[in-house]
Formats: C-alpha cells, structure tokens, sequence
C-alpha cells in the first residue's frame, strides 16, 4: 500500500511512502482514537499540578471557637471551604 505525502506549501508529492497494508489498511476506529488521545493528553498533564497539604495552607492551625457552648455551629479550622469569603462572623 503506497501513501502519498503532502506538502506544507500545498499539493502532494510526486514520491509516496510505502507503507504495510495490514497495519494502515484497516478501518477508521474513532472510539479507539479518542482513547489513545485522551490517554496522551492525561500522561502529558501527570505531575504538573499540586495540592497543598493541610501543613503548606497558610493559617488554620487553631480551632477559631470553642465545639460547644458558643450557639455557633462546629468549625475546626478557618480554611474550612465553607468559609470562601474570609474570616466571616469571627470579632476579635
């Protein structure tokens, strides 16, 4: 099986790449593409990201009131991410 190649400037070459038939003869398998590109993209994106540790999060060592007694609801550290807005209803 001959495969003609293309060219960056347009057209196709004179000359074509011979290739085996019983690997580039086969049909079109789009499910089985879009799994060898997902997992492409996947073990290119491996490693680049972290999450902070409770030890690397700035702040939120210590309980900010009392578990009972206050009438306030339990809350063991600032940075719970029920408190998105900031240190909300805490006077000091």
């Amino acid at each position: 099986m001959e495969l003609a190649l293309a060219i960056p400037g347009g057209g196709n070459s004179s000359k074509g790449v011979e290739v085996s038939a019983a690997t580039f003869g086969r049909d079109y398998n789009e499910a089985l593409v879009h799994q060898v590109i997902t997992a492409y993209l996947a073990a290119a994106r491996a490693g680049t990201r972290a999450q902070k540790t409770r030890a690397e999060v700035r702040g939120g060592g210590a309980k900010p009131w009392n578990q009972k007694g206050t009438g306030r609801a339990r809350a063991g550290t600032i940075r719970s991410p029920l408190w998105r807005g900031g240190r909300q209803g805490i006077c000091s």
